[in-house]
This record gives C-alpha cells, sequence and structure tokens, in this order.
C-alpha cells in the first residue's frame, strides 16, 4: 500500500493559559504526513518570533483526548469540559523543565482528525511502514 503523498495540516490560535483566567494567543500547527501514519506533529509558535517548539506524538493519543483525559509524560491531553465552561481541548506540554498548557479550539481539531482518518483509516497504519528500512535503522544497516 503506497500512503497519500500530501501532508494534511491544521494551522490555528489557540489560547496559552498562562494563569486564573489570564490567556495570550499562540499559532499552532498541526501536520499529520502519511508517510508517517501513526504520529502527529505539533509546532507552538514564538510569539512574534521565528522560532518553534515541536513536539511529535501519537494521532491515537490527539483522538482519545477528544473523549477522556488521554496521555502522560510530555503530551497529556483533555476533552472540552461543559461542567467548566471550557468548550476547547485542552493539552498539557512538557520538555525538561518547562511545560505550556494551551486550549486548542475542538470542532477544527475534530474536523482535522477525521480528514487524518480518511487519508489512513485506523487498522492501515503498518501497511505504510517500511518495515525493511525501519529494521535497518534500527540495526544501523542503513
Amino acid at each position: 500500500m503506497r500512503p497519500p503523498d500530501r501532508v494534511i495540516t491544521l494551522s490555528l490560535t489557540t489560547r496559552l493559559v498562562l494563569g486564573g483566567d489570564r490567556t495570550a494567543p499562540l499559532a499552532v500547527c498541526f501536520r499529520y504526513d502519511p508517510r508517517q501514519p501513526f504520529s502527529v506533529l505539533l509546532d507552538l509558535r514564538e510569539p512574534g518570533g521565528p522560532d518553534s517548539a515541536r513536539w511529535v506524538f501519537s494521532r491515537d493519543l490527539l483522538q482519545s483526548g477528544l473523549h477522556r483525559p488521554s496521555g502522560e509524560g510530555e503530551v497529556r491531553v483533555w476533552p472540552p469540559c461543559c461542567c467548566n465552561d471550557r468548550p476547547d481541548v485542552r493539552m498539557m506540554l512538557r520538555a525538561g523543565t518547562a511545560s505550556a498548557l494551551i486550549d486548542v479550539p475542538a470542532q477544527p481539531l475534530r474536523e482535522w482528525l477525521v480528514s487524518t482518518w480518511e487519508a489512513v483509516p485506523p487498522g492501515d497504519e503498518s501497511a505504510l511502514i517500511d518495515w525493511d528500512a525501519v529494521t535497518e535503522a534500527l540495526l544501523g544497516e542503513g
């Protein structure tokens, strides 16, 4: 099976939670590359700057985070919460001793995830991996 050629992106403005009710806009970009079918890449842009921070994590983690608290370690995701009047998906991102808490608009994230599942349906991911290349890389033969 050959993976689709196009990378599926979602660029949007999230809210960086600063504490209490204080937030700041933060541009992010989610990317899904069918050639890396299990993972999602998330870039956070530095406000007013060219630099970004990057996380790579499971597409399944993001999907499950739309419905229930998910993840551990560097990436955690919580679904929208009506009881706290929070309509957004909340993500905790950690790197070393630093962390960021962001609120991501749920609807565009859901729609973007649907487009990734249409490109590579659940269960089809393994068929897109070049397992010989992976084995060679692990064994240092490539």
